[in-house]
């Protein structure tokens, strides 16, 4: 897995292109510290998952079902907090458990991004 300064360069590299649209052009330096700034943060907690699940001994075939998941709690750390995060969280545990992943490694993701999911039954 790349680290957080490989996906920033590549994605400065991307950014630097003569060919790119003159709006975006404009708005590719507020993009690149977006970018940066999610990469740094993300990357690290992406790495903890690949640690966990391979720790626990997922087939790594599994592996982007639980990627997936880590995603959308990502996103979900960003725009819902307390109670209301742990609902939702709790609903995306539901629905990836419906898609045939364990629960329990879903729950052990979701403590990565400090959301605590009380266990499925």
């Amino acid at each position: 897995m790349r680290d957080a300064a490989r996906r920033i360069a590549n994605y400065t590299a991307r950014m630097t292109n003569a060919q790119l649209d003159p709006v975006i052009a404009a708005k590719a330096e507020s993009m690149k510290t977006n970018f940066a700034a999610y990469a740094e943060e993300f990357v690290p907690k992406q790495e903890q998952v690949n640690a966990l699940l391979s720790d626990l001994g997922i087939p790594t075939i599994q592996f982007l079902g639980y990627y997936a998941f880590a995603n959308e709690i990502h996103h979900l750390s960003k725009v819902a907090a307390g109670d209301s995060a742990i609902e939702q969280a709790s609903i995306l545990v539901a629905k990836y458990v419906s898609l045939g992943l364990d629960p329990a490694p879903l729950i052990d993701i979701a403590a990565i991004w400090s959301i605590v999911v009380p266990p499925v039954v």
